[in-house]
């Protein structure tokens, strides 16, 4: 037995064809795999960021019973924004950042025109704490707001488009950016920041929202319009307002009072922990939810991206399997004259058996090293590059960078190996099972 490994390692060298054939399937089907999952994870990394660190922070706080009513935007379900509730959350391990907000509805309108929407008061001293990409999600060219704003209002771009103002684009297309240097590149991008710029100093929008605070009293208030915002939610773009807290509180009649806490945390891998400790820390009259339990569409966009993704892998492995099935059972009928002789001279089935198999894995080993080898330098030059795409549901850009983890390079070459073995397991068992009397006579 312990010279089946020398002689598998040998045979795979002399059977050079056969061997290439099944080494390079596998090297295919481990790096179009390993491709496939840096995309699928480069565009959840997207998502996940501008949830995560764009918008609704990693983890948020209220009122208990709050989520179960947050069709209605319960304002009533108010909780005190103070240093001391600050400080117990910033305690707990793995927070970064702790920001308060009020999440409110009513009426927004240009003079002529007046629909609905939904109101994001943020603490403008604080929020980048818990959401460090909050300024990036204005598009490129207006102004995120500011400490010191209070009149003023950043608007989904989609929403400032159906009041009829002329939204500039913050980008050139996506095709002029994947054909030009990084350096005009730049250029093109700073180009039509300035344009942007030149239109919006000529004119500044004024809308006027109107909204009612949990007591029941209607209030109403002038802002200027400061920059438009821009999300991966199409709903977003539509219907919601940014505005200062210290407005909203003043607005609705909450001074002193937020709807939500949002935070920040160190490592996303440790997310569930710090919930729990944090629910721990703030008692029952507060309940605490992770990003993914609070954004639906996000979560189950990436989950179908996962299932899109599996699918295909399976696909391909199907493939790999049968070109390794069929080149290991040619391989036995090329070797009968050796397989008959090995059985002849005392060799077990058994140790044939093991032969074949240790072939395959040998094989399934290497060409799954090359792939995940050719597959990880193939992701690190894309990544370093970036390729500029535009976000769904939004014409705002970012710069896609696949990657995949250690651990799924490690686990797609001993699947590699496994695959190789289980392929074949067919023709291995047909190789130990020849007479080896009929097997030295028909070769």
């Amino acid at each position: 037995m312990s010279r089946l490994p020398a002689l598998a390692a040998r045979n795979v060298g002399r059977n050079g064809r056969r061997s290439l054939i099944t080494g390079a399937a596998i090297t295919v089907a481990v790096i179009m795999v390993m491709l496939l999952k840096g995309f699928v994870s480069g565009a959840a990394g997207l998502m996940v960021a501008d949830v995560v660190e764009g918008r609704s922070g990693a983890i948020q706080v209220h009122k208990k019973g709050y989520v179960d009513s947050i069709e209605s935007v319960p304002t009533r379900l108010n909780i005190p924004y103070t240093p001391e509730l600050i400080a117990k959350i910033q305690a707990v391990p793995n927070v970064k950042g702790v920001t308060g907000r009020i999440v409110f509805n009513g009426l927004v309108g240009n003079g002529s025109t007046q629909t609905m929407f939904i109101g994001r008061a943020i603490d403008l001293e604080r929020e980048t704490q818990a959401c460090p990409r909050a300024k990036s999600t204005v598009r490129a060219g207006g102004e995120p707001l500011s400490p010191g704003d209070g009149a003023h209002v950043l608007i989904g771009y989609e929403l400032s488009e159906s009041f009829g103002w002329a939204v500039p684009p913050p980008l050139p297309p996506t095709d002029a950016l994947l054909t030009t240097s990084a350096a005009q590149r730049g250029a093109l991008v700073a180009g039509s920041i300035a344009e942007w710029q030149a239109k919006a100093s000529a004119k500044r929008h004024t809308v006027s929202v109107q909204s009612t605070s949990p007591a029941g009293r209607s209030n109403a208030i002038d802002l200027e319009v400061k920059g438009y915002s821009v999300s991966s939610m199409p709903f977003e773009n539509k219907r919601v307002l940014t505005v200062p807290l210290a407005t909203a509180q003043a607005l609705i009649d909450l001074d002193g009072r937020v709807t939500e806490y949002a935070i920040g945390v160190e490592d996303l891998g440790h997310l569930e922990e710090t919930k729990l400790a944090l629910q721990a820390a703030l008692g029952p009259e507060f309940e605490v939810h992770s990003w993914h339990e609070l954004n639906t569409f996000v979560r189950d966009v990436i989950n179908r991206q996962n299932i899109v993704f599996s699918a295909i892998s399976m696909v391909l492995f199907i493939i790999a399997l049968t070109v390794i099935a069929n080149t290991m059972l040619m391989s036995v009928f090329e070797r009968v004259r050796e397989i008959g002789t090995l059985l002849a001279v005392g060799v077990r089935r058994r140790q044939v058996l093991q032969l074949f198999i240790i072939e395959a894995a040998v094989i399934g080993l290497i060409g799954g090293v090359i792939g995940a080898a050719v597959g990880r330098f193939a992701l690190f030059v894309i990544a370093t590059i970036g390729i500029p795409i535009e976000m769904p549901g939004t014409s705002g850009h970012a710069l896609l960078q696949p990657s995949v983890t250690l651990p799924f390079v490690i686990g797609a070459v001993i699947a590699a190996m496994f695959g190789a073995l289980a392929a074949s397991a067919l023709p291995a068992r047909r190789a130990s099972r020849l007479n080896p009397v009929d097997a030295l006579r028909n070769a």
